[in-house]
């Protein structure tokens, strides 16, 4: 029985991810010179019709609520794939909400750093039922304490309470919470799952911890090259680069130190030959591909629709900044392109 629900979430997630974007759609939304315009080109996309066509009666349409109607179908398409997860998977497939719930504090938090209020995108309600933060009380929060209480009955609850009394440092926090949300998901894989899932669960997990740990390294040495602990920074996540391995790149001189230490990892190739600005989209496309892989030829599995969620977060990513560059007229990025080329 098992078998045919994971067939049937698989053909599922394959049939959605059949209207996706590519690399020529990117092209033609850095064209455009309108806001609406580039709405009459999302309305002829099957990627992103749904949301365009929500849109259609808006008489003030700008870039920012576009972008909030984008992100809105991809939470929507993640919960109608819900629906076809087994009951014993439901809580691997949590993550989108989780990661959202992360979002929405560390935006809280940047708004307490900077003083100011600052309106947040609605949420869907299938969201909120899922998730246990809330929301209301952490648009609302006027301190950290506030904060704390706000998300104390999330994953994230025990993090934050261990720093009530002040206002944390923002990067410090950041860290600790990705840090919360990394050891959740392999501590959940680790106890749910055997054989090929596990492994592929445990390898798109463990090489983002791995990316951000090398790309916050070469943050550091290129902007703050006189600090010398790192820790703060880094999440205690080790998967194919090993403890002396980042040890060894925080003692590197210089970026390019750290970069002729990275030849030596299984990531080599992503950072090869590639200017500093790039590094990000680098990333993402090296996890696009695996998760394309993943959900074209791989066994059927509770991935399926976690590899459907990772790419169309990333694809979701992309557009937006074609939109960022159609508005500000500048070229679209080449290094952006990678991301969704085959």
């Amino acid at each position: 029985m098992s078998r045919q629900l994971y067939d049937a979430l698989a053909a599922k997630a394959r049939a959605m991810y059949g209207k996706h974007t590519h690399r020529e759609d990117l092209e033609r939304i850095a064209r455009m010179e309108k806001i609406g315009l580039v709405l009459d080109q999302l309305r002829q996309m099957p990627a992103w019709a749904e949301s365009a066509a929500l849109l259609e009666e808006e008489t003030l349409l700008t870039r920012g609520r576009l972008e909030q109607a984008l992100r809105a179908q991809v939470r929507r398409e993640g919960l109608r794939l819900l629906s076809f997860v087994p009951q014993q998977d439901r809580e691997v497939m949590e993550f989108p909400v989780l990661r959202m719930e992360l979002e929405r504090i560390l935006a809280a938090l940047r708004r307490l750093h900077a003083s100011m209020f600052k309106e947040v995108d609605p949420l869907p309600r299938e969201y909120i039922t899922h998730s246990k933060v809330d929301f209301e009380g952490l648009r609302q929060c006027r301190d950290f304490d506030g904060l704390a209480d706000a998300a104390a009955g999330s994953i994230y609850g025990p993090a934050l309470h261990r720093l009530r009394g002040s206002l944390p440092d923002y990067g410090t926090t950041e860290v600790l919470l990705w840090s919360v949300y990394y050891r959740h998901l392999l501590n959940l894989v680790r106890r749910r799952y055997a054989g090929d899932t596990k492994r592929v669960l445990e390898q798109t997990i463990g090489a983002q911890a791995d990316m951000l740990n090398i790309m916050h390294i070469l943050r550091m040495k290129r902007f703050f090259p006189e600090v010398d602990n790192y820790l703060p920074v880094l999440l205690p996540y080790h998967y194919k680069v090993g403890p002396e391995q980042v040890h060894a790149m925080c003692q590197a001189k210089s970026v390019d130190g750290v970069l002729e230490l990275i030849d030596q990892t299984p990531y080599a190739a992503t950072f090869r030959d590639v200017k500093a600005e790039d590094w990000n989209n680098r990333y993402a496309a090296m996890l696009y591909r695996f998760s394309r892989r993943q959900l074209r030829m791989g066994p059927p599995s509770i991935y399926s629709a976690v590899a459907y969620m990772n790419l169309r977060e990333l694809e979701l990513k992309a557009v937006v900044s074609a939109v960022e560059s159609a508005k500000y007229r500048r070229p679209l990025d080449a290094s952006l392109c990678e991301i969704l080329d085959p």
